[in-house]
């Protein structure tokens, strides 16, 4: 696994506003049916309606680095889910996940790719945010 460090203030600048787009994140493993930690699936908001995953709102964009940025609201998760996925301000992925296709159009596979590791999380008052 892999460690990324994180400086949350160069964060803050330099997405690109116009490919950001709202979705609901299903947190843990795919193979885990979608227990344990990780990002098991990601829908267009309000896609995952019928299903009985817990979902969490985010807004998902793309970084100038190419990196997918998620922020997740907090006020849509659980305070289990936050000690659970956030504990630290670190978030480990044990599974590679590609977002789909129509919630980054544009982007080519290995940029929509969330690849295993363990990643630093950073929060402002209603959001936590985790760069892959």
């Amino acid at each position: 696994m892999r460690t990324t460090q994180t400086n949350p203030t160069r964060h803050l600048r330099g997405a690109f506003d116009k490919q950001k787009v709202r979705a609901d994140v299903v947190l843990g493993s795919p193979s885990a049916n979608c227990g344990g930690v990780g990002i098991c699936r990601v829908m267009a908001h309000g896609e995952g309606a019928g299903i009985s995953c817990p979902t969490v709102a985010s807004w998902i964009c793309v970084t100038q680095d190419n990196k997918i940025r998620i922020e997740f609201l907090k006020s849509s998760m659980e305070g289990r889910f936050m000690r659970r996925h956030f504990r630290w301000m670190l978030f480990q992925v044990f599974e590679a996940y590609v977002i789909p296709y129509p919630l980054l159009t544009g982007c080519k596979i290995e940029h929509r790719t969330i690849r295993p590791g363990i990643y630093q999380a950073w929060e402002s008052d209603d959001r936590l945010f985790v760069e892959f």
